[in-house]
């Protein structure tokens, strides 16, 4: 699934003003929960910009995905829910992740 922003500014996270200026626009992966047992991955925009106030480059964050992560935090809660119910070598099979990834979480 592919993901597009309403927005085509952010707010820059030094100085908190609006900036538009778009620098690149990497997309990434992001795991997300298994629909019908199938995996789910969301093709995310990470758009970095410029910020004319203080002259610094931003990456602009997601409220859905915590910093540097490659899982929704729904995700992230669900793999930790069975955790609690299972085992991490269980879990790490069933959802086609490393042990270290569910360890992680």
């Amino acid at each position: 699934m592919k993901l597009r922003f309403l927005q085509e500014e952010s707010n820059c996270r030094y100085c908190q003003r609006p900036s538009a200026q778009l620098n690149q626009n990497r997309p990434v992966l992001i795991r997300d929960l298994s629909i019908f047992g199938q995996p789910v991955y969301l093709k995310v925009p990470r758009r970095q910009f410029y910020c004319r106030t203080c002259q610094k480059y931003f990456t602009e964050s997601l409220n859905f995905v915590d910093w540097e992560r490659r899982y929704t935090q729904r995700y992230e809660n669900h793999i930790y829910q069975r955790v609690q119910a299972t085992t991490i070598e269980q879990v790490s099979r069933e959802e086609n992740l490393s042990w270290d990834q569910v360890q992680g979480i």
